[in-house]
């Protein structure tokens, strides 16, 4: 039985593909606190529902909201890119800083 690697170092990635998905995950960020608080949208601050929003992989995997179009939120990353530290970078980096944001708002 062959196992996968959790993560990897995925030195494949080039530059401009980083930024690529940054860009789109900021993309979407941006398309649900035009219409959400990020609360609402991480179901409480979860990181897991915060990618699950986002939908980077696989898309979103639950019934579009309403202010959602048809072609939002559709599948951008491959599995070697979602297991990439690369990744895992990019989105924590999103995630807290969409955080930090909230908190000061609501103070």
């Amino acid at each position: 039985m062959k196992t996968k690697k959790i993560y990897s170092n995925f030195a494949n990635m080039n530059q401009q593909r980083k930024i690529d998905i940054k860009s789109e995950a900021q993309k979407r960020l941006k398309l649900w606190l035009e219409n959400t608080s990020f609360e609402k949208m991480t179901i409480g601050g979860s990181l897991m529902r915060f990618e699950m929003a986002l939908g980077l992989f696989g898309g979103y995997p639950f019934e579009k909201e309403k202010w959602m179009d048809k072609n939002d939120f559709n599948g951008f990353l491959t599995e070697e890119e979602f297991y990439s530290v690369d990744y895992v970078l990019i989105i924590n980096e999103l995630f807290e800083n969409a955080k930090d944001v909230e908190k000061k708002h609501n103070n």
